[in-house]
């Protein structure tokens, strides 16, 4: 099956919950890397995978991380 015709499957949640401990799991070897810090995953990882049969891409995404409104404008500017 090509890719384009596989559904996708992401991985989301708050920062430093297991979702790349989860998605090694699912993959079934150690792809993305854990430790027990926040913030070590900040680019999305993808992997082909298959379950019962089906074929799917899992994605594995960076923590969400709830800001105030303030917050998130002195990150803005922190990174231009």
């Amino acid at each position: 099956m090509s890719n384009l015709k596989k559904p996708i499957v992401a991985i989301i949640g708050r920062i430093n919950v297991g979702k790349s401990t989860l998605f090694n799991k699912i993959v079934g070897e150690r792809i993305a890397i854990v430790k027990n810090e926040p913030g070590i995953t900040r680019d999305r990882i993808y992997a082909e995978c298959e379950w019962k049969g089906r074929q799917f891409i899992l994605v594995d995404t960076g923590g969400i991380e709830y800001l105030k409104k303030e917050e998130i404008h002195d990150k803005v500017i922190a990174q231009t």
